[in-house]
């Protein structure tokens, strides 16, 4: 650990906090259904919005659970509990839900979308509404929600952080002990010793599809090859992106606007000039881009693509898989 931890004043009260749950001084509430829980330690991303849709997708189709997802609807323009999906249709638009609710509810028809930054108040409603099974995004530090699976993703390509506001951690290390399960996500990499003994499995993203921005006829993976492209992203770890668009051959001008950065028209006609200006051949963004961006690129005469990506474990799959259907 950190040794700023010792004395940092907010690591001491996230220590306090998590001790007083597991002793019961503050109170943590079930609602009745299986709650898997996927999150990180630290203040960006590790691969969980990619879990969250491995795992319900799992649950769907080997379980025939009725899956919903519950967020806390990171950056949407909304307040308070909102149904983003009922299993059956979108319900709200992406400023209401917040851009990862929102592709949650693009890619998976059959899940309920719940965003409420009270988890456990969202969880109930997610029970009410018929969900057999409800997968936490980002719930590691909601300990007023009980989970009977608790997953912890470390991305092991990026060194260990002291606690804010001296670095990106949102717990000491220590919190590690809490998880049932940690994954090791971005690879096999040398992990912090403090990980080591309680890594469950390994894995990394691989590109899926090449899906276009608007319509449905997907293009060859293939295609990319040798071709100059604007890869545009907003999220929090834009270098796997880069490296799966490394990997296709393609050649990447990048466009980063900063982790859950906002589309306008003024924006998007920007990116649409450089595009120009660099003579790219196609824009490739991400799932996550692509709910935002969708509306301002009608007009484009360069091509837009959805990069489509997907977990592939390196190891410890089976045990993976095989503790979900214990909780089930």
């Amino acid at each position: 650990m950190p040794i700023i931890d010792y004395i940092n004043p907010y690591a001491y009260l996230m220590r306090l906090r998590r001790m007083m749950y597991q002793h019961g001084w503050l109170k943590s509430f079930h609602p009745g259904v299986p709650v898997i829980s996927i999150g990180n330690l630290t203040v960006g991303g590790t691969g969980k919005s990619p879990m969250v849709m491995l795992i319900a997708d799992y649950l769907e189709r080997m379980h025939g659970k009725k899956v919903a997802i519950v967020s806390r609807g990171y950056r949407r323009r909304s307040k308070g509990y909102v149904l983003v999906r009922d299993g059956m249709q979108i319900l709200a638009s992406v400023e209401q839900s917040g851009d990862e609710a929102q592709m949650f509810a693009e890619r998976l028809p059959n899940a309920i979308v719940i965003v409420d930054e009270d988890r456990w108040h969202g969880a109930r409603e997610a029970k009410a509404l018929g969900a057999d099974v409800i997968v936490l995004d980002d719930g590691y530090q909601h300990l007023r929600l009980k989970r009977d699976l608790n997953i912890l993703l470390v991305d092991a390509s990026r060194s260990i952080s002291p606690v804010i506001p001296f670095g990106r951690s949102r717990e000491p290390l220590s919190a590690a002990n809490a998880a049932d399960i940690v994954i090791e996500t971005n690879g096999k990499q040398a992990l912090p010793a403090e990980f080591r003994q309680s890594v469950t499995a390994q894995t990394h993203s691989k590109a899926a599809s090449l899906m276009p921005l608007q319509g449905r006829e997907a293009l060859a993976l293939k295609s990319l090859n040798g071709k100059k492209i604007l890869a545009l992203s907003s999220i929090a770890s834009p270098k796997r992106f880069h490296r799966m668009l490394d990997e296709l051959g393609a050649n990447l001008v990048v466009r980063d606007l900063g982790d859950h950065a906002e589309y306008s028209q003024a924006l998007v006609n920007s990116i649409i000039s450089d595009a120009q200006r660099h003579n790219v051949e196609m824009i490739v963004t991400t799932l996550k881009d692509a709910v935002k961006s969708r509306r301002y690129f009608h007009h484009s005469e360069i091509p837009v693509y959805i990069l489509l990506h997907e977990l592939e474990f390196l190891s410890g799959e089976e045990g993976f898989y095989n503790a979900i259907d214990q909780i089930l």
